[in-house]
């Protein structure tokens, strides 16, 4: 008899972790389900508090600790882009103990917009996932991937963020001004002159408040826009500018964006690392009319070596 009870207690815990295995490998379908569907609210019941998401491999941009609306904020602003997304996992490999479990599997993710060009964009790689369990409820609070290799048409995500921005689709004005900062940054990390003077208007305005006598005050008029910008790009190897933080105000023509900047300095001579606030005002057309940029001009001038200069 001792033995029988034990031989169904091993049966009923094989039972058991298969259950487990089988609600953890669900959760993950589902997120990627709801991302290719757009059911953003799902999207966020997927993830935990918080989530560490990290596509270093693929972007070069560190991981980042973010809370679920964050994340669907970042996906809505590009996957509703395409036409088409499809996220395929496979061949999971998942660890479970203790309320706890680590998974990795295959992930490939095909994108579909219909132009004068390619088509597709596919990205090939593998996840590393960790998941909590809350109650009786797998969440999702680690994801990253691990790239591999990409092929078809790279311009695609572009076009499907230039898709949305130019009301293609059926989004808010706040919405639509929220894609184009992200466009802005976007353009400052690629070196992408023509793309970020064409966001503005011809009267807009760039605004540094804390210029502090060392820096440019600003400029005023798409050519002095583009006198500002033109010389900055080759001045550094390298540029990211992470958002922390995107809101579209009470009046959706204002934005407000948190971020930080790090940019690699010419001849390896190092990183000029500074935080900044910033606020945007779009027109009806949506180009900027009014970009204000804050930073900390002391931690400039030392970046700089022009700490004795400060004004």
């Amino acid at each position: 008899m001792k033995k029988i009870i034990i031989g169904l207690l091993y049966l009923f815990s094989l039972t058991t972790n298969a259950q487990e295995m089988n609600k953890i490998q669900e959760r993950i379908n589902a997120l990627f389900v709801a991302a290719d569907q757009h059911d953003w609210e799902e999207v966020e019941q997927c993830f935990s508090k918080t989530v560490i998401l990290d596509y270093t491999s693929m972007t070069g941009q560190p991981a980042a600790k973010l809370s679920p609306k964050q994340i669907v904020e970042s996906w809505r602003s590009i996957l509703p882009g395409f036409q088409y997304t499809h996220h395929q996992t496979g061949n999971f490999i998942i660890e479970e103990e203790g309320g706890r479990a680590e998974v990795y599997c295959y992930g490939t993710a095909f994108h579909y917009l219909e132009n004068d060009n390619d088509h597709m964009w596919t990205v090939v790689g593998s996840y590393d996932f960790d998941l909590e369990k809350e109650t009786d409820t797998w969440t999702i609070s680690k994801m990253k991937f691990n790239f591999k290799f990409q092929n078809g048409n790279p311009n695609l995500p572009q076009m499907a963020i230039q898709r949305l921005t130019t009301n293609e689709t059926p989004i808010s004005a706040g919405q639509r001004n929220k894609n184009l900062v992200r466009q802005f940054f976007k353009s400052l990390e690629n070196k992408d002159l023509e793309t970020l003077i064409g966001l503005f208007a011809k009267d807009g305005k760039h605004i540094n408040p804390y210029h502090s006598g060392l820096f440019p005050k600003g400029a005023n008029g798409i050519d002095e826009i583009r006198s500002y910008w033109t010389p900055v790009f080759p001045g550094f190897d390298q540029m990211q500018f992470p958002i922390e933080e995107l809101y579209a105000m009470e009046d959706p023509t204002r934005v407000y964006v948190k971020y930080k900047g790090v940019i690699k300095l010419k001849d390896d001579a190092g990183y000029y690392e500074n935080e900044y606030y910033s606020t945007f005002k779009f027109n009806a057309k949506g180009k900027i009319v009014e970009y204000v940029e804050i930073f900390n001009p002391i931690t400039a001038a030392k970046g700089f070596g022009l700490l004795d200069k400060i004004k």
